[in-house]
């Protein structure tokens, strides 16, 4: 029996000694390069954020000063300051996109000789878009837009304001627009398209002496005039050669119940030279025509009497300017 047992006992030492000498063999010693490997691989996955936010704005000023003193070719002194503030707001979030616009611009000249002061320019404009993605490209979009001007407009007579013709103020005209429709966005960037067939537009003329006189559409006496149609608002802007770019928007609006041919029209175009990080040249042109806005027009001769000419047309205002542009 003796014998057996030690036989036995030997067979389980062997076995353990065996067993031991496994385990040895499969646990090894890792470097560092593979410890750290191993506890990055372990270690969770970073968070994505899906939400992509930009925020971009532009001002712009540009000055000149012109003094002449004994000067055999004639001229006017003048002094010139024009301003621009353009800002975008752009949220795209899974389902959500939202844009939002804002563009304010001032500009004045100064005649000292005549110890005058003349309006060159002026614009109040914000616009704001919701939607909810329906493809790729496309979103279900709500939009809301504002645009006024911040100072008096007066007629002008041998060039200079005549303060007892007031033509335009504050909120007279303002114009609101209230939309829905579908947004196409280029993937790249750069374009967009807007088509609502769902439009609310309102005109407000709150200066007394405008409404009494019917102005911008609206009926003698009254402060407000809305209309129902169509709205279509496309933007582009593209490259043209380095440093050159060109930047278009249009606003087409129909009224569906009152003379849907004739078409409100409103068009930016501008060109943008970039000289440096600093300084940038602006060649800009806007057009506008809307049937509601009576125009004084150039007086045309009718049996040699010059007889002036008011009704609807295109309005055209171009600037070309040279000046600082600070982005953030």
């Amino acid at each position: 029996m003796v014998p057996r047992f030690l036989v036995l006992c030997s067979l389980v030492g062997l076995l353990g000694v065996s067993l031991q000498a496994t385990s040895q063999t499969v646990t090894k010693t890792l470097t560092a390069a593979e410890e750290n490997a191993l506890r990055m691989a372990e270690s969770p996955a970073p968070i994505v954020d899906t939400v992509l936010w930009k925020s971009e704005g532009v001002v712009n000023v540009q000055f000149s000063q012109v003094h002449l003193k004994n000067w055999a070719a004639g001229g006017q002194s003048n002094l010139s300051l024009m301003t621009k503030f353009d800002h975008n707001w752009n949220l795209d979030r899974e389902r959500i996109g939202w844009d939002t616009e804002l563009h304010l611009a001032f500009g004045m000249l100064h005649r000292p000789e005549d110890n005058v002061f003349i309006k060159t320019d002026d614009r109040f404009e914000w616009s704001s878009k919701w939607g909810y993605r329906a493809t790729e490209t496309a979103f279900m979009t709500i939009m809301a837009q504002f645009r006024s001007q911040f100072a008096p407009g007066y007629s002008m007579m041998d060039g200079i304001p005549d303060r007892d013709n007031l033509r335009s103020n504050w909120m007279a005209p303002g114009y609101g627009v209230f939309a829905a429709g579908i947004d196409y966005k280029n993937s790249k960037g750069g374009f967009t398209l807007f088509f609502a067939p769902f439009t609310y537009k309102g005109t407000w003329v709150l200066d007394d002496s405008l409404s009494q006189a019917g102005a911008f559409g609206v009926e003698p006496g009254e402060r407000f005039r809305y209309e129902l149609g169509g709205y279509i608002k496309l933007g582009w802007v593209t490259p043209v050669v380095e440093n050159v770019t060109y930047a278009l928007r249009l606003d087409l609006f129909s009224n569906f119940v009152a003379n849907p041919e004739n078409v409100d029209l409103f068009t930016d175009h501008v060109l943008s030279l970039k000289i440096n990080s600093y300084l940038t040249t602006t060649i800009s042109a806007t057009f506008i025509y809307d049937d509601d806005v009576i125009l004084t027009k150039e007086p045309i001769e009718v049996e040699g009497e010059m007889i002036p000419q008011q009704g609807p047309g295109v309005q055209f205002k171009e600037v070309i300017s040279v000046g600082l542009s600070l982005k953030f």
